[in-house]
């Protein structure tokens, strides 16, 4: 699978990329992924251990993961997303190697990885208003959090947007929570986005995420 991996960012709201991520992990090996990591179970969590990155996530997710490169730089993107059988939420963990770190950084027009946090979850909110004009954003924090097994200081931003998505006429909360920090060369970002209360029944599970997440990254020995 070959694509710009600056097109693989945060992804679309809700409806349209549950559908869709959907048929994608039956077309990216969901079955040999689930297989790779069951061996791993702790509990209620399944264990993910790969080259680029280690992390716990719930067994009742669906989880899938795919790398994609770039035919004319050859930088490459690892991906890592899990999604609620039961919930309207989702994680997704991204690592860049060095590559496509400096493409997105320049692209970005960005200094530091710490404020890609607040540049995603603003273009996140703005695509959200473009196709709905109810959409309004009611809350937005910024900070600097400690994350992972390695306890590597990231950025984040959080953000709560009113009536942000639309069900059969009814309107329901969207949250969005955005995480970035470098990795030695490897650009790292964490999302977890989803309806509002659907993210807060599943937010000790983003907490396990976080707290078990081991990025090892591109070129690690």
């Amino acid at each position: 699978m070959c694509e710009s991996p600056l097109r693989l960012e945060l992804p679309r709201p809700p409806l349209l990329i549950f559908l869709s991520l959907l048929l994608v992990s039956l077309t990216l090996g969901f079955g040999m992924i689930y297989s790779i990591v069951s061996a791993h179970r702790r509990g209620d969590y399944l264990y993910l251990e790969r080259e680029i990155l280690e992390v716990e996530f719930p067994a009742n997710w669906l989880a899938f993961s795919w790398e994609t490169v770039n035919e004319t730089t050859n930088g490459k993107i690892f991906s890592f997303w899990i999604l609620a059988s039961d919930m309207f939420s989702a994680i997704s963990i991204q690592v860049f190697d060095e590559i496509s770190t400096r493409q997105y950084m320049m692209e970005k027009n960005l200094s530091d990885a710490s404020s890609a946090s607040f540049m995603e979850a603003q273009r996140f909110f703005k695509w959200i208003a473009a196709n709905n004009e109810n959409a309004s954003l009611v809350f937005s924090e910024n900070g600097t959090l400690n994350i992972g097994v390695s306890k590597i200081s990231a950025g984040f931003t959080r953000i709560l947007i009113k009536d942000g998505l639309e069900v059969k006429g009814s309107f329901y909360n969207m949250s969005c929570t955005v995480i970035s920090f470098m990795k030695g060369e490897n650009f790292v970002r964490l999302a977890f986005w989803g309806k509002e209360e659907d993210c807060n029944r599943a937010l000790e599970i983003w907490e396990r995420v976080l707290n078990t997440t081991l990025v090892k990254g591109y070129g690690s020995k």
